[in-house]
């Protein structure tokens, strides 16, 4: 559990260098409280690279896991399998083939699902405008 806290904290103190790519497709929320179920303790953040998602799950091995990114009319567009065996699972869904929109992540294990909902938004670039004046 001090292992878990202190990895997420670190992620999200890496993932507010994300947002200052200003062409950068990034999820607009910053991560969001870590679920708790009877099963997984999970944690959904952007990444310090840019069109990343950090997916840390922190479990006991037992039952099979589906860790799964969906369109919001329910498209599957990336799927994670974590075997029954396995323990804890880190891993990363790349966003930059995905355009703006909203999306979710699916985590079920046996009875316990859990949702987090993801928003895809492209800052528009800032053109720098410099005037030289001569006196």
């Amino acid at each position: 559990m001090k292992t878990f806290v202190q990895s997420l904290l670190a992620a999200l103190l890496l993932s507010t260098a994300t947002f200052a790519s200003p062409a950068a497709t990034t999820p607009t929320k910053s991560a969001m409280a870590p679920v708790t179920t009877n099963s997984y303790k999970v944690a959904v953040f952007p990444s310090s690279k840019p069109s990343r998602l950090n997916v840390f799950v922190e479990r006991t091995p037992g039952q099979p896991m589906i860790i799964s990114l969906k369109s919001t009319d329910g498209t599957l567009l990336g799927k994670q399998l974590v075997g029954k065996k396995q323990g804890n699972v880190r891993f990363q869904f790349d966003l930059s083939e995905l355009t703006d929109g909203d999306y979710k992540v699916e985590i079920t294990s046996g009875t316990d699902a859990t949702v987090y909902p993801v928003k895809l938004s492209t800052q528009p670039t800032q053109q720098v405008v410099r005037t030289i004046t001569l006196n």
